[in-house]
């Protein structure tokens, strides 16, 4: 359903073409919005361009997400992804790179639930342990066989603090990390399946820090998966009262209100995000499906045309195509 920084800048002088927002990149590769996010917000991915605080990917981008998504495929968790590929960075000399170099760069495979790195006629894990006469499936999306351009070095004993684990707590004395501490226990919870956890810590981390529309969207979103759609709805309209300019939180409030059966509400939600950013492809979409579904299709096509203009290479530009087609004999009326 759903649609959800690079600073914000003027969306008029952006062009979005062949850009992906992140329920794109959810919709081509079979994973959730959530995952797409947390790549994004542990690094993994880097939005092109930001507009309304919506993040756009380019296909570069898209290229480092099939790799990550084949490798949660093959077993391996969102969370140990990130932190293999933080020792390899490390172990590298090689924390300056992006994570899309390095994912292009190198050689990286799967092996049970390790990231695995070919080096000679060795393989390599993120620990540093060497395995011998290993065979791995080579990755199928690899379009080049050159050599890795980082050399491989033993870390040095001044490498970067490890992540908090699960049972982490804020230490004391360290006001300024504590609510960094509880997101971070928020995310740990949600990627364990533990979503009534999540929204706990969540909202924890509201009552004493008081209330952010980043950590409000969150919010909305885990009670939107456990179908709270009252509780995701209030959520969202909190997210817009402390930031107005978060346009995706617009866009779902309008997703939201459409399945709870308000469709003129959930109408208004989407042509106010559009006032805010007018090319936000997923919106005219979404406000299509809604107008379309409520019966005014002719008032649908033109929002089914316009985002057909906006993506062409959407996973959903077949459904309007296949709309603006069924509508086809009233606009020649």
């Amino acid at each position: 359903m759903y649609l959800t920084d690079v600073d914000n800048r003027n969306s008029d002088a952006i062009s979005t073409d062949h850009l992906y927002t992140p329920a794109m990149l959810a919709e081509l590769l079979h994973v959730s919005v959530r995952i797409i996010r947390r790549w994004q917000r542990s690094g993994l991915l880097t939005p092109t361009t930001k507009i309304m605080e919506l993040p756009y990917f380019d296909y570069a981008e898209l290229t480092t997400a099939k790799a990550l998504a084949r490798w949660m495929q093959q077993g391996v968790s969102v969370q140990s992804i990130e932190q293999q590929l933080a020792a390899f960075r490390t172990r590298l000399g090689a924390v300056s790179v992006p994570v899309r170099e390095l994912i292009q760069q190198l050689p990286i495979s799967v092996d049970g639930k390790s990231l695995v790195l070919r080096h000679g006629e060795s393989h390599i894990e993120s620990s540093g342990q060497f395995r011998l006469e290993f065979e791995v499936e080579t990755e199928p999306d690899s379009e080049q066989e050159s050599p890795a351009t980082i050399q491989f070095r033993e870390p040095s004993s001044a490498a970067a603090p490890g992540r908090l684990g699960v049972a982490g707590r804020p230490a004391k004395g360290a006001p300024a990390v504590a609510e960094e501490a509880m997101i971070e226990q928020a995310i740990l919870a949600e990627d364990d399946g533990d979503l009534e956890t999540a929204v706990d810590w969540y909202r924890s981390a509201l009552a004493a820090y008081g209330p952010k529309a980043d950590t409000c969207f969150q919010v909305a979103e885990l009670l939107y998966r456990q179908g709270d759609l009252c509780g995701a709805r209030e959520r969202y309209f909190t997210a817009l009262e402390l930031n107005p300019d978060l346009v995706e939180a617009r866009a779902n409030l309008g997703c939201v209100l459409a399945e709870c059966g308000q469709a003129d509400l959930a109408v208004a939600a989407f042509e106010g995000a559009l006032e805010q950013y007018a090319d936000y492809a997923d919106v005219h979409f979404h406000l299509a499906r809604a107008l379309d579904d409520s019966g005014h299709a002719i008032q649908a096509a033109e929002h089914w045309m316009r985002f057909l203009e906006l993506a062409p290479d959407s996973p959903w530009a077949d459904e309007a195509k296949q709309r603006i087609q069924a509508t086809a004999p009233m606009l020649d009326m």
